[in-house]
């Protein structure tokens, strides 16, 4: 028997071989059972009783090991829920509005949610690398709007930290709506091609001006 199970079956179609058997041999065929479900390792020179005993035998065998293959299972069930309940506690902890704390952040995650957000320092820093996973996903849904490289851009600018930093730099804002932001950073972003393209411009001009001047002299 495996260890810690107090149980096993017996199936009632055995009764086709025990009702040939005498009272007697009923008795012993029911104890060597009993011992072998125990561990006792039972022998017996009876060879009625071998031979009844031996389907009996077989049948124990086969629900053991689907009696420990269900026992695997129920461990890995029983692993999984618990790195599931442990991680939502790490997701309850991060997300956790503390009124009482001078810490509090309010941090907007999507366009229409603000969500107050107080976090201990240290789970802060450990999970810096999550978040910024989690604000990377956050940002997908504006790919086609905006395209990759402006994303990219926007990504790498609001999650910049120092090494000792427990904050990205996104978190540093008493608020922050991503669609309101890549609205600015593209008007921004605009405005900055033009003027680098005016600037461009002007210094053409100056160098042609400059050419043409030297030339007439």
């Amino acid at each position: 028997m495996a260890e810690n199970k107090k149980s096993f079956v017996l199936y009632s179609d055995i009764i086709h071989t025990v009702k040939h058997l005498s009272d007697e041999q009923k008795g012993q065929l029911f104890m060597h059972i009993l011992s072998y479900v125990n561990d006792e390792n039972p022998v017996t020179d009876n060879v009625i009783i071998n031979l009844a005993f031996e389907p009996i035998k077989q049948q124990l065998k086969r629900d053991l090991a689907k009696y420990e293959d269900k026992k695997k299972q129920w461990s890995e069930a029983g692993k999984r829920s618990a790195e599931a309940r442990k991680a939502k506690k790490e997701l309850t902890n991060l997300t956790n509005v503390n009124e009482r704390s001078n810490r509090s952040t309010d941090l907007t995650v999507n366009d229409n949610v603000n969500v107050n957000v107080t976090v201990n320092d240290n789970v802060i820093k450990n999970n810096i690398d999550k978040r910024k996973q989690d604000f990377k996903k956050s940002l997908i849904p504006f790919l086609d709007k905006y395209g990759k490289e402006l994303i990219k851009e926007f990504f790498e600018y609001w999650t910049e930290h120092g090494l000792k930093d427990k904050k990205m730099k996104f978190e540093k804002q008493k608020s922050f709506g991503i669609a309101r932001r890549l609205v600015t950073w593209e008007k921004n972003n605009q405005k900055w091609k033009q003027n680098n393209n005016t600037k461009k411009s002007n210094y053409e001009a100056n160098i042609e001006a400059n050419r043409n001047r030297s030339w007439n002299q």
